[in-house]
């Protein structure tokens, strides 16, 4: 898979500029010398056209080698992209912009040659303007194609950069149940807040240190939170993209209920989450365990149908070792991950 950061991308030139800067790299290219009229004006002419030439084959020749090839990202990217933008015009967008590129090399050759095979000005001076019209009409073809590109690369600079390279731990839960003080409790860096597309949401990042392996745990605020159905289309395409992060989830919930949220409504969302990420293990965890009573462990319990789960409180620090240690059990027999961990 093709691993890069979205936010270096380059946003490609419009059709209109590139020509722009074409004429003007022909303007500042430098004269060059001869005993006649005619040669000072075929050598000046030549130069012209190879210099504005390379500008175009050089910039063409960058958008299709560092754009990034869809079928090469990860599949969270992949269908992020999907979201943004069309994939299957961007493809034919980028065959396209390699196509004129080459024919933008031969017009070339075909003009240098038609300037130097000239006995008069007037035919040097035809043979220039020939190449500056067809560059102008390859160039115009390219329009829509050049702006679909620069849209898409301004969509995927949004794109949050997560570490596709290390084994992934979404934390989800209902509001206020504690999920970003256990992030912060299971991290020792200060979490990373990455923007989330086509929602006002973001991410927070922290990586967790399992000894010999790193592990990115993900804050999911305003996004795996609350039921689908009260997401918009594209709020909810987007969180369903989340799926292809979720090497394991940790559900948080909070049995005192002083989120503001009751369990039913909790349990609710637990069962949606682990609808979403189907074949990942789902931890379950009873928060607040400081302040939580035996009462409100069994009301959990009854309200959640009897599950595993492991009670902690991330305030307290409390049982988050053993919730580390589940954690390294489920990612060690993971067939993505574990051969990462030791055997033993």
């Amino acid at each position: 898979m093709q691993e890069m950061s979205f936010r270096g991308l380059k946003v490609p030139p419009s059709s209109d500029e590139l020509f722009e800067r074409a004429v003007r790299a022909c303007r500042e290219a430098s004269q060059a010398g001869g005993r006649s009229s005619l040669d000072r004006a075929k050598k000046r002419y030549i130069r012209c056209v190879r210099s504005s030439s390379s500008l175009v084959v050089s910039s063409l020749r960058e958008i299709y080698k560092t754009s990034p090839y869809i079928e090469r990202l990860h599949p969270f990217y992949r269908e992020l992209c999907s979201i943004a933008f069309d994939v299957d015009t961007y493809r034919l967008c980028l065959s396209r912009v390699r196509s004129v590129e080459r024919i933008v090399r031969r017009v070339a050759l075909d003009s240098i040659q038609g300037v130097k095979a000239a006995t008069e000005k007037k035919e040097a001076v035809r043979a220039r303007r020939s190449f500056f019209g067809r560059l102008g009409s390859l160039l115009e073809s390219l329009d829509d194609c050049l702006k679909l590109l620069r849209e898409a690369a301004l969509r995927m600079k949004e794109f949050p950069e997560v570490n596709t390279e290390v084994p992934s731990v979404i934390i989800a839960g209902a509001p206020n149940v504690g999920k970003s003080s256990l992030l912060r409790a299971l991290t020792r860096a200060k979490p990373e807040v990455k923007p989330y597309p086509f929602t006002t949401k973001s991410l927070i990042l922290g990586m967790l240190d399992l000894g010999v392996v790193s592990v990115q745990l993900i804050d999911t605020p305003g996004l795996l939170d609350t039921p689908l159905e009260e997401k918009s289309k594209i709020e909810r395409q987007a969180i369903l993209a989340l799926r292809h992060l979720g090497d394991a989830v940790v559900f948080v919930a909070d049995p005192t209920e002083t989120c503001g949220f009751p369990l039913d409504f909790q349990r609710k969302v637990f069962v949606q989450v682990a609808d979403l990420v189907k074949g990942a293990p789902v931890l379950l965890v009873a928060n607040k365990l400081d302040i939580a009573s035996e009462e409100h462990l069994r009301a959990f319990e009854e309200a959640f149908e009897n599950p595993e789960y492991l009670a902690v409180s991330a305030e307290k620090k409390i049982n988050l070792d053993k919730l580390v240690d589940k954690l390294r059990l489920r990612l060690r027999s993971s067939a993505k991950w574990g051969s990462l961990f030791p055997s033993s």
